[in-house]
């Protein structure tokens, strides 16, 4: 992202033990009565009762130990490696940022939905300003470090947005420059020794192309959290570059909400261990670009099928580009603030559904394959129900989805979170429908 009005079109545990048969109490048996030494005759013994026989009974909960997981990452673990991001290790919190926000804005978009700054705007506020009203902040370089002083809410430091581009965040001539330059503002952050991590921002050249051409690794493994950003529902210019890239789907459309999920597995490829560190999508609300006349505006049901795409893909956490450039769409520069009430709601509303299952979002995932040809799914698992997340996949098409259940989960019910309706499941499975490319749903059922 970039906050100039226009861009150039080269812008881019242990395993937990099944529950043990419960079995049934052992009667007493009936004592033998106690023998006097007055007793000229003993009494005869009584024949004991018999013991019955221990029935062993069915478990009434099932359980998800027999699966692998997905490598964690940004995880307590993780967090717990910089005391200075202590109020982002939440796991009732599930980071939402805005980039390039304004200070004063700082209440407006706490009620959309937004938890953190990421690379506030200056513009002479304090920092106060903004962390007063419980917001968190990834800092950028034009705010010092007295400024920032050791106010709690300052989690982390930004570096350079996309560096992996010539002529953009870093200002070398070379890939191998920009990448020195990101590596030496890393050495600076870590000199600071004040707990906070380093964070980046890149694009194209998880593309795998012609950016950062064997680089890319190294840019990933520079910081200690990336995001990224390839605004596919609003550059139409993006289908040709993804149309080269060897990694990306023959035939797949870019405008559509699993480009964006696409994006995260493109980020924990170029990653020595999958998962080694935490990765955020970016989503754009409203249009970016001006520089193409087929650019588009982004849709609120498009921006949350984007988010949950991201999510799908192991994404922790969602950066906003709110940058507007669109003059005819009817709200200002800044889009999250200043857009029609009726736009404004639904985004509000998609935000708060992330946020209520930021608790399940913020565990590990289960490897688990529900087989529906042509979409996305995670499976997670909190307070004895499991959860299965489901999108539409690149090239998959709508219409209905059969999904299957690991053998595990005993519940016989599907309750489909925020949607007031549940589906039965039969033998191992349940059907549901997908409308349009974005649609998603989630599945909550009991273990």
């Amino acid at each position: 992202p970039t906050p100039s009005p226009t861009e150039t079109s080269e812008s881019p545990s242990p395993t937990p033990s099944p529950s043990a048969a419960t079995v049934g109490p052992t009667p007493t048996p009936t004592p033998t009565p106690t023998e006097t030494s007055e007793s000229p005759t003993p009494t005869p013994t009584p024949t004991p009762t018999p013991t019955p026989t221990p029935t062993p009974t069915t478990p009434t909960t099932g359980t998800l130990a027999n699966l692998a997981r997905v490598p964690w990452d940004g995880g307590p673990a993780y967090w717990a490696k910089f005391p200075g991001a202590a109020k982002l290790n939440n796991p009732n919190l599930f980071p939402v940022s805005v980039y390039y926000g304004k200070p004063e804005h700082a209440t407006q978009l706490k009620d959309i939905g937004v938890n953190v700054y990421q690379n506030a705007e200056h513009d002479g506020s304090t920092m106060a300003s903004i962390t007063n009203t419980g917001m968190l902040v990834i800092a950028g370089t034009e705010w010092s470090r007295s400024e920032v002083g050791s106010n709690p809410n300052v989690v982390g430091w930004d570096t350079y947005d996309e560096c992996d581009m010539l002529g953009l965040g870093c200002n070398g001539s070379t890939y191998e420059q920009n990448l020195q330059q990101m590596k030496n503002k890393v050495a600076q952050i870590r000199g600071f020794n004040d707990g906070r991590f380093a964070f980046a921002n890149y694009s194209k050249g998880i593309l795998g192309t012609y950016w950062a051409p064997g680089l890319m690794d190294d840019f990933m493994s520079a910081v200690d959290a990336a995001s990224v950003d390839n605004y596919m529902y609003t550059r139409a210019d993006l289908q040709d570059e993804l149309n080269r890239t060897p990694a990306w789907p023959e035939g797949a459309n870019t405008a559509t909400s699993a480009a964006y999920g696409w994006q995260i597995d493109q980020m924990r490829k170029f990653q020595s261990t999958p998962g080694i560190h935490p990765n955020w999508i970016f989503v754009e609300s409203a249009r970016p670009f001006l520089n193409a006349s087929n650019d588009r505006t982004i849709t609120p049901e498009q921006m949350e099928g984007a988010m949950w795409s991201g999510i799908i893909h192991e994404a922790r956490g969602i950066s906003i580009f709110q940058h507007n450039n669109n003059g005819q769409a009817g709200f200002g520069t800044y889009s999250l603030v200043q857009a029609p009430a009726d736009r404004k709601a639904k985004i509000k509303a998609a935000l708060a559904g992330i946020q209520s299952l930021a608790p399940v979002l913020n565990t590990q995932s289960y490897v688990w394959d529900a087989g529906a040809a042509g979409t996305d799914t995670m499976l997670k698992a909190k307070d004895g129900s499991a959860y299965l997340f489901a999108g539409i996949g690149l090239n998959g098409g709508t219409g209905s989805k059969t999904f299957t259940l690991p053998a595990g989960i005993t519940g016989t019910q599907v309750e489909v979170v925020g949607e007031n309706r549940t589906i039965s499941v039969q033998n191992g499975k349940f059907t549901d429908s997908f409308a349009n490319e974005y649609t998603h749903h989630i599945y909550k059922i009991t273990i």
